[in-house]
């Protein structure tokens, strides 16, 4: 019993070919399994909040103007999101200083999905009662997402707020 582990033993020779077989099998291995994950990541998310970086650095002190234009206004606005089968309702509350509605006012919405704005999805928000609005989105997948809501006026975007949520 023991002449037989001894020549399987001896039969084994680790040779420079092997070596060189067992390197590029480990390497080889290594490098396709890092040019799948490479090819995954570059096709699911570019990496960029916005097309142009420098633009928007360029903008940024206007941003900030406007902001500050909003917080004047005194509005208040707030939003709920309720899933519906396999869609969700946006619902919006808009109020001025007071508490008092703002009525006849055009607002759309936005539910982004945080990593990948091919997945975005946009609607239109129609006015239910003074001061009250809401819309639909069909086939909604749940996760994580941005509600981004816009109040348009005459001068473009009049009051704007965004808030994370995750959907189920």
């Amino acid at each position: 019993m023991q002449a037989d582990s001894t020549l399987s033993a001896a039969s084994f020779r680790l040779t420079g070919r092997r070596v060189l077989l067992i390197f590029v099998g480990f390497f080889g291995t290594i490098a396709s399994a890092d040019a799948v994950l490479v090819a995954s990541a570059l096709r699911t998310w570019s990496g960029l909040e916005v097309a142009s970086p420098y633009h928007a650095g360029q903008v940024y002190n206007a941003e900030l103007a406007r902001a500050r234009a909003q917080e004047a206004r005194g509005w208040h606005l707030e939003s709920a999101v309720a899933r519906v089968g396999a869609g969700a309702t946006v619902g919006v509350s808009l109020q001025g200083r007071g508490a008092v509605p703002l009525a006849g006012k055009d607002l759309r919405a936005r539910l982004e999905r945080p990593t990948d704005a091919r997945a975005d999805r946009g609607l239109a928000l129609a006015e239910t009662a003074p001061g009250h609005y809401a819309g639909r989105v069909e086939a909604l997948p749940g996760g994580q997402w941005r509600l981004v809501v816009e109040v348009l006026g005459a001068d473009g975007v009049e009051l704007r707020r965004e808030r994370r949520l995750t959907i189920d």
